[in-house]
């Protein structure tokens, strides 16, 4: 049978899908569930800048102000930290902590209390909406850098960063995420679109679970970048099952996290996809992941901007449109 021991950020894991950053990440008894149904690894829900702010005592070093929208939280940094230590109590495979955040601050220590509560690795979510138009590209990603830098100087642990699709030359950003020494790049971040209420002529949250057709954009760039940048590449939006995850290890993904499909079809689906993965290795000939990993990416083209152009007009042009 087929091997499914992976390698990721130097952790090893029994498998390379991983339960990703969500609302099932923060209660120990999903955890212990997707575990027992073959897990990687966990990455817990993230502790989120603005919930830090809350919690800061009025003496403590100043961090950039509280969201004024951002609502009171009863689970603070203090309760985040305690999920980390209790994680790792009932898990044996690597629990992996995360951080959302927008700008660098004195909140950069709790990378390295999450640390200390014995995160085996810590993402980081780079999330926030630049709407401001006399802010340039350039700033944010320098603020960015700045972010991750801070956190990468503050913990011994691997960091993986959580980006967003959004950047001019994502290739570029990348190349410079990986000259800080990044261990890992999750592709990508999902942005929850808010829509309006015409009732209530207001603005109201919309949270919608990622679609397969989704996963094409993550399976185009971790081809892109696969043999391009040391660190190693995370997939994450749209994977629903064995042969999504395939797709994303075939262009060059060393894990694939899950939450939609996980929230649809419940944890134990996660067995499922493995079983359909050791399969599919198997009447391939396949002894291992690491036989087929990046098979399908563009790593031994000069130019993959030049082939992904080409291909884009041969499409279009043959459809004759």
């Amino acid at each position: 049978m087929a091997d499914l021991v992976t390698e990721y950020m130097g952790l090893p894991l029994q498998s390379p899908l991983v339960l990703a950053s969500s609302a099932l990440s923060n209660r120990i008894e999903n955890l212990e569930i997707a575990e027992g149904h073959g897990a990687g690894a966990v990455v817990l829900r993230s502790l989120f800048e603005e919930q830090i702010a809350q919690g800061r005592a009025p003496e403590a070093e100043p961090s950039p102000a509280p969201c004024p929208h951002f609502p009171p939280q009863r689970v603070g940094a203090h309760e985040y930290l305690s999920l980390v230590e209790r994680a790792k109590r009932a898990l044996q495979i690597p629990v992996i902590g995360s951080l959302n955040c927008t700008a660098p601050g004195a909140w950069t220590e709790y990378a390295r209390d999450i640390e200390q509560a014995g995160a085996d690795a810590l993402e980081v979510n780079l999330y926030a909406i630049e709407a401001d138009p006399a802010i340039p590209g350039a700033e944010v990603e320098q603020r960015y850098l700045d972010v991750v830098g801070a956190v990468r100087h503050a913990v011994r642990i691997p960091v993986a960063v959580k980006l967003s699709p959004y950047f001019t030359a994502l290739a570029h950003f990348a190349s410079r995420l990986d000259a800080l020494g990044v261990n890992g790049l999750v592709l990508f971040n999902r942005f929850m679109q808010p829509d309006l209420s015409l009732e209530r002529m207001a603005a109201q949250p919309c949270t919608t679970l990622s679609a397969p057709c989704e996963a094409i954009l993550p399976l185009r760039w971790i081809a892109l970048l696969h043999g391009r940048v040391r660190a190693h590449l995370a997939a994450s939006t749209g994977v629903y099952d064995h042969q999504g995850a395939l797709k994303q290890i075939l262009a060059g993904a060393q894990i694939v996290q899950l939450a939609s499909t996980l929230v649809k079809n419940g944890i134990p689906h996660l067995g499922k996809m493995l079983a359909g993965m050791e399969d599919w290795l198997d009447r391939r000939g396949a002894s291992s992941l690491d036989e087929i990993r990046g098979a399908l990416s563009q790593r031994e083209v000069q130019d993959p901007g030049a082939l992904e152009r080409a291909q884009y007009v041969n499409l279009i042009l043959s459809q004759n449109i």
